[in-house]
């Protein structure tokens, strides 16, 4: 199940961008722990609560899985999607400057968008 994959990784440190990334590599039967390491970078939108680490691993994501030459629709696309569905792509604004909602908002928000990804990339469940 989504949840515990993400609770596990959670529990080993991870943040969401490295959670994202590291769901993203199981689906495609990969390994790259220097990409996963890497991906802390994008953490609590780049460290300045910025553009949310959710999104952004999301799209780097699917610049490692999709191969199609129109990926820039897939993009558009998920990313007014995730704005649309949370309301704002800032962890400032997603998190309504309250870092205490981060426990409860951030894993609902990292299982949506990878299902989402899961969906523009057309992964079977």
């Amino acid at each position: 199940m989504m949840n515990d994959d993400i609770f596990e990784l959670r529990m080993r440190g991870y943040c969401c961008s490295q959670i994202l990334m590291e769901l993203g590599l199981r689906k495609l039967g990969r390994e790259n722990p220097d990409l996963v390491r890497s991906m802390a970078g994008l953490c609590n939108g780049l460290w300045r609560d910025k553009t949310c680490g959710i999104l952004s691993a999301a799209i780097c994501l699917l610049y490692i899985a999709d191969d199609d030459e129109e990926i820039s629709q897939d993009l558009d696309e998920l990313y007014d999607w995730f704005e649309d569905a949370f309301g704002s792509t800032e962890c400032d604004a997603l998190l309504e400057g309250n870092p205490l909602i981060k426990a409860e908002k951030c894993p609902m928000m990292l299982e949506a968008t990878f299902k989402k990804v899961s969906e523009l990339l057309e992964w079977d469940d």
